[in-house]
């Protein structure tokens, strides 16, 4: 039997590369994905932050009743707290506004589409609110249930459930603005989840550099 995540945890905080070496490769490309998204430039930074703060945090882990969702929350807390530090030093802007939005030439398109479908699915994501963007990734890219993200984002399963039916509200929004043919924009709208989820397949059949 595989040792538990929480246990890797442990014996990396007592000094076993081993066990962290095994923990991150579990774990890493999940960690970087939520983080690449809506911060590109420092989605590394950030993964390396957050597995580092799990160590750090282990004693909240007790309030977890899985390893993703202590991860994911870490992950979320580390979120956070950067885009309230850019917002600092931005001055004037809110931290809902410090998002890395990929402009046409810098587009995300290469790392997580494949398809015109994808890559309009994805603007649309883009658009979201952090708090949203985020719950859309767990449940379709990561596959967590409503009672973990719960336990992400500090709120009820319902709550959650009910964020995700505003995201895809929202996205559903955004596409409308977008002025596409009728046969694309119907093409995404019935099926908002299928679209979502098919990201993360694109992503990782991504070549390698």
């Amino acid at each position: 039997m595989s040792d538990s995540d929480f246990e890797l945890l442990r014996r990396w905080r007592d000094g076993d590369a081993e066990a962290s070496n095994r923990l991150v490769a579990r774990h890493y490309d999940s960690v970087r994905r939520f983080f690449e998204i809506r911060l590109t430039h420092a989605a590394e930074d950030l993964t390396q932050r957050t597995f580092l703060a799990c160590i750090e945090s282990l004693s909240k882990q007790q309030l977890h009743t899985s390893f993703r969702s202590y991860l994911f929350g870490v992950a979320r807390n580390q979120m956070l707290m950067h885009l309230r530090s850019a917002s600092r030093f931005d001055g004037l802007r809110r931290f809902a506004d410090t998002v890395e939005r990929p402009s046409r030439k810098t587009s995300l398109t290469g790392v997580f589409a494949r398809c015109e479908q994808q890559d309009l699915l994805l603007r649309a994501m883009v658009e979201l609110p952090a708090e949203l963007q985020m719950i859309v990734q767990l449940y379709y890219w990561e596959g967590m249930a409503t009672a973990e993200i719960g336990e992400v984002v500090q709120a009820p399963a319902s709550t959650v459930t009910t964020r995700l039916a505003r995201a895809r509200e929202l996205i559903k929004r955004s596409l409308a603005q977008m002025r596409l043919s009728p046969k694309l924009h119907a093409s995404i709208v019935r099926d908002v989840p299928g679209w979502t989820r098919s990201l993360v397949d694109a992503q990782g059949r991504r070549p390698s550099a």
